[in-house]
């Protein structure tokens, strides 16, 4: 197996197992907590809920046991509400705690439940916690209604209900499963005698729904659980009163006098009696309120179920589709555009997520997971911008590696040493504004007293530019020989590069050759800056031509031209990479602030010259902000 092969299929593995961990995370319900957070969320910020008016709620709350006692109340007073609610027409009424402890009462509170044929008791289980299967089941009883009281009820059922890893409750098992026998949880028994619908008829498929006879069909959860539709926070949806009061309004009825309670509040209402005083056992924390009695959550159930109301929350194949889709999403787009309109499209992505969840639980009552997609994709975005960071660094250093390989071609271009005249000083420099740039530079020594300089500046920069130079300078050196003027060796290039480039690029050239014996310099121009000229004791002037367009553009015409020098005359070449360095203020170097810097240090060598020179100009244009290449050779004759 070679090495690129193996690669390719080590990436695909990496992949694979990373995609694996992010389903499996996702399948698993890892985010369990968070995702349970955001489902109260979607309850706080839905639209409230309508409320079924038939539900009311009597509260064992504190001003009842402030003047009744301490809970459990004597059972005569029990009596007395089973008479009152019955004397007023409720159509059911149900405690909400437990009667699993014989007292003083027992008989008469028997002989009310007898009489009014609706009232219901519950019960409650010891949970089996290490049961695994898709129904709760049970050990044994926790408590159980008095056996007296069972034959007169209309309806006995648990009152379990189990918390979330959090703590909060926010579902119910509608059936325990105790020695083969299923037993309703009792709001959802009164509920089903409210819509008239058999325990017979009622179709259980565990982990999956409930059916009540073809009328209603509840989803559950994977434990055969419901989830409480909660629809506010408790004493602002259900109507509700206190249990002193309606003791009090029962009794003045009783004696003639006037009633604080209707007896109409509660015609064929269903009336569930629970503790709501604080510091009693039946208080749990919701989705809304760390304090929330569990009658609020009988009653809950009984609206959902009468009302056809339910949460359901989506599966854990169906959530793993839509994680896959918004990777599918991001991975796409991610790879597919730049950073800042990736980011964009996460950011679309996570408000439509979110949007959609929030419309499915509003309009269907669907929970879909959000909180761990939205990590997943987050994940999913910078683990590929960072590979794609990767990757293009990857490249970059091989293209770096590639452009140093380029810059030591370019650099073997020009001259490897000083010509050996002793009659003239040159020094030369040039810097790039990339790794490899388009600026030339070329000695031919055609005699022991004559010697040509050359400098050129290819268009663009980079690669290209770094080509067309290497490409020039090989030409410019056949043509330029003994007996060649230099605007003869302007045209003969001129004409090869319009012949054979095909690049779209030209280069200017200056080209001059300095005769010791005549004390002569002879030079044309090919589209280039005008050369510097700085005779002893006088001022600067510019050399140049009257013909010579750049060379490789079109076939033209170039002209030559000539001066006599003298010892300690200066001579710059540059390209405009100096004149055009631009500040800060966006205000250009210029020629004449060139010809200034020389003429104020004429006195000094070429070298000092030239450090002169490159230090004003780096003063006026920093290196860091360098935007074209610069070449400067000094030439001093001697």
């Amino acid at each position: 197996m070679n090495l690129k092969l193996f690669k390719k299929i080590s990436t695909a593995a990496l992949l694979l197992a990373i995609a694996a961990v992010l389903l499996s995370a996702s399948y698993f319900r890892a985010f369990e907590t968070y995702e349970l957070a955001s489902l109260d969320r979607k309850f706080i910020m839905r639209p409230k809920p309508v409320a079924n008016e038939d539900m009311v709620i009597i509260e064992i709350g504190e001003d009842s046991i402030n003047k009744l006692g301490r809970f459990p109340f004597d059972r005569n007073y029990h009596v007395a509400m089973v008479k009152a609610l019955s004397d007023f027409g409720a159509k059911a009424i149900i405690f909400d705690f437990l009667f699993s402890e014989p007292g003083e009462g027992d008989d008469s509170l028997i002989t009310a439940i007898k009489d009014s044929g609706r009232v219901y008791m519950p019960f409650a289980f010891d949970i089996d916690r290490s049961d695994t299967s898709d129904m709760i089941t049970a050990k044994d009883y926790m408590a159980k209604e008095l056996d007296g009281f069972t034959p007169y009820l209309k309806g006995s059922g648990h009152v379990n209900i189990l918390p979330d890893i959090d703590g909060k409750f926010r579902r119910v098992p509608l059936y325990i499963k105790y020695d083969g026998t299923m037993y309703p949880y009792m709001p959802f028994l009164f509920a089903c005698d409210y819509l008239g619908i058999a325990q017979k008829d009622i179709r259980i498929s565990p982990g999956k729904s409930i059916s009540l006879g073809g009328k209603v069909t509840i989803p559950l959860d994977e434990k055969s659980n419901m989830i409480i539709n909660y629809s506010g926070i408790w004493g602002k949806v259900f109507k509700h009163y206190s249990f002193v009061d309606i003791l009090q309004s029962y009794f003045a009825k009783e004696s003639g006098e006037k009633m604080s309670v209707k007896p109409e509040w509660f015609k064929d209402k269903v009336c569930v009696i629970g503790l709501t005083a604080t510091g009693t056992s039946d208080i749990h924390p919701s989705p809304f309120e760390p304090l929330y009695p569990g009658v609020g959550i009988h009653a809950e159930v009984f609206n959902s179920v009468v009302r056809n109301s339910f949460i359901r929350r989506v599966s854990r194949s169906s959530n793993l589709v839509i994680l896959l889709a918004l990777c599918a999403i991001i991975s796409v787009t991610t790879l597919a555009i730049k950073p800042i309109k990736g980011l964009l499209c996460l950011a679309g992505v996570i408000c439509l997520l979110v949007a959609s969840s929030m419309f499915l639980f509003n309009i269907k009552g669907l929970w879909i997971d959000t909180i761990y997609p939205m990590f997943a994709v987050i994940l999913l975005y910078l683990s590929l911008n960072l590979y794609k960071y990767m990757s293009e660094w990857k490249q970059r250093l091989i293209f770096e590696n590639e452009l140093n390989i380029a810059k030591k071609i370019q650099e073997s271009f020009l001259p490897k040493k000083m010509p050996d005249a002793e009659w003239i000083s040159i020094s030369p420099v040039m810097f790039t504004a990339k790794q490899v740039g388009g600026d030339m530079y070329d000695f031919a020594e055609l005699s022991p007293d004559r010697l040509g300089i050359m400098i050129g500046d290819v268009s663009g920069k980079g690669v290209p530019a770094s080509l067309f130079m290497a490409m020039t300078t090989g030409a410019f050196r056949s043509f330029a020989v003994e007996g060649v003027v230099p605007e003869e060796v302007l045209k003969k290039l001129n004409d090869k590069l319009v012949k054979e480039s095909a690049s779209n690029l030209f280069v200017t050239m200056f080209y001059a050759i300095f005769d010791n014996a005549k004390r002569e310099l002879v030079y044309g121009n090919g589209g280039h800056l005008p050369l510097l000229y700085l005779a002893t004791g006088k001022k600067p002037v510019f050399l140049d031509v009257e013909e010579g367009a750049p060379l490789g553009l079109m076939e033209g015409v170039y002209s030559g031209n000539a001066i006599k020098y003298g010892p300690g005359d200066i001579f710059i070449f540059y390209t405009d990479g100096v004149t055009e360095a631009m500040n800060s203020k966006r205000e250009m170097y210029l020629k004449e602030r060139l010809a200034s810097v020389v003429e104020a240090n004429r006195k000094l060598s070429p070298p000092q010259l030239l450090a002169a020179i490159e230090k004003d100009v780096r003063r006026f244009e920093p290196k860091s902000t360098q935007h074209d290449d610069m070449t400067i050779i000094v030439v001093k004759t001697l």
